[in-house]
């Protein structure tokens, strides 16, 4: 019994990646002396379920300059190599009492909508493949900082439109299903918003 407790916990970890799962199963409740009191505070000790993530690598071009000329002169243009990961999933923090029910063997869970809770660059990944300077210019010292965080939204919005969200849904389901039924609910049902990226 103790082993088989113990697989679960380790599979449990394994596909949620959160070390505040141990102490879900570490509670001293019996599986009848369930409310929505305690199925809440057991939704927000893990604080986010990241469920989806996307890495992507993405060329982006910045710059001054509004014609041939003025480029020659004073143009200023950065190629960027941008690396991003992307991370999505659920705040549980956002969850409260009157979104649990619980009927008998049956948990039912109005889930807040799924959303980004990662959005950066890697910095040992992303980096300046070009850059170019007009004859007249010294440049701009913070391009490269522009293009950065224009290079961060635009990997974002890519993962949405990858369909980052509806991958953190499908996940969520089969993670949060997965913990309840193994503490003793015979049926979970979660109710989940779209999400948007804005």
């Amino acid at each position: 019994m103790k082993t088989s407790k113990t697989a679960i916990v380790i599979f449990l970890l394994l596909i949620i990646g959160m070390f505040t799962v141990i102490y879900f199963f570490n509670t001293k409740e019996s599986k009848s002396g369930f409310n929505q009191s305690s199925v809440v505070v057991k939704i927000q000790s893990l604080n986010r379920l990241e469920t989806a993530s996307f890495t992507i690598e993405k060329i982006i071009e910045s710059g001054t300059g509004k014609n041939a000329f003025e480029n020659v002169l004073f143009g200023d243009k950065i190629l960027l190599i941008a690396h991003a990961n992307i991370i999505a999933g659920f705040d549980f923090s956002k969850i409260k009492e009157t979104d649990i029910k619980v009927n008998g063997g049956t948990l039912t869970i109005q889930m807040p909508a799924p959303e980004i809770l990662v959005s950066k660059l890697d910095n040992e990944k992303t980096r300046v493949y070009d850059r170019k300077l007009g004859f007249l210019t010294k440049g701009n010292p913070s391009l490269e900082a522009q293009t950065r965080l224009i290079a961060e939204n635009s990997i974002k919005q890519d993962a949405c439109k990858a369909g980052i969200l509806d991958s953190a849904t499908i996940n969520a389901k089969k993670q949060i299903i997965i913990l309840f039924t193994s503490v003793g609910f015979k049926e979970v049902i979660l109710k989940i918003p779209s999400g948007n990226c804005e």
